[in-house]
């Protein structure tokens, strides 16, 4: 309640009196009062002489207003405090049991199925399995666990073979490639000599004769 209260202080703080909603590039006025930027410069539009203050109606001399990093910071700060608010109400709302309008604490093995502590007595689930949700859901990620387990090995001895495969393929792909290089590099050597040969059909000699 005291969070709820102290929340509540720090949106009024937060927010322009103006357009009611959070500061958006926050300026102070003479008499301390801060509003939107574009607020108050639409609130001051048409003003020459005077400019009141929208707020407690002082007069402030001049249109003059100075911006305010810090209280832009503090919004933000609000902002996030009643998103996170907002979050954690939803998250409590769904929790709890809308019979009795009591926090969800058990858990019914047979029906599968969440209780508020007077669900939990009733007639309803009277001969079920009926246990503590942290118990239940420390025995079901046991049980999900075991039921991975089988699965999980079969993957990892998939990716093993898959590994040792890709390997030998490598490994073979590398023997049949080598004596066909050596193979191509001989022929090049010799039709190099061939070529150099005295008698030779392809020297220039022979075919001047």
């Amino acid at each position: 309640m005291e969070f709820v209260t102290a929340l509540a202080d720090l949106r009024a703080e937060a927010s322009c009196p103006i357009c009611l909603d959070y500061l958006k590039d926050p300026v102070t006025i003479s008499c301390g009062h801060n509003f939107c930027l574009s607020c108050i410069i639409m609130s001051w539009k048409d003003l020459h002489d005077s400019f009141p203050c929208p707020f407690c109606h002082f007069c402030c001399p001049e249109r003059k207003f100075i911006s305010n990093p810090q209280l832009g910071s503090l919004t933000e700060i609000a902002k996030q405090l009643q998103i996170r608010s907002k979050k954690r109400k939803r998250q409590e709302e769904k929790h709890v049991c809308k019979k009795h309008n009591q926090v969800l604490t058990f858990f019914c093995q047979k029906d599968l199925e969440l209780l508020c502590p007077r669900c939990s007595l009733s007639t309803d689930h009277q001969h079920h399995c009926v246990w503590p949700i942290k118990k239940a859901a420390s025995y079901h990620r046991k049980k999900l666990e075991e039921y991975n387990a089988p699965w999980k090995e079969r993957v990892e001895l998939i990716e093993k073979v898959i590994t040792m495969q890709t390997r030998k393929s490598l490994e073979l792909k590398k023997k049949t490639e080598s004596p066909v290089t050596r193979l191509e590099c001989g022929c090049r050597v010799s039709a190099h000599f061939n070529l150099r040969l005295p008698g030779s059909s392809d020297s220039p000699a022979s075919g001047s004769r």
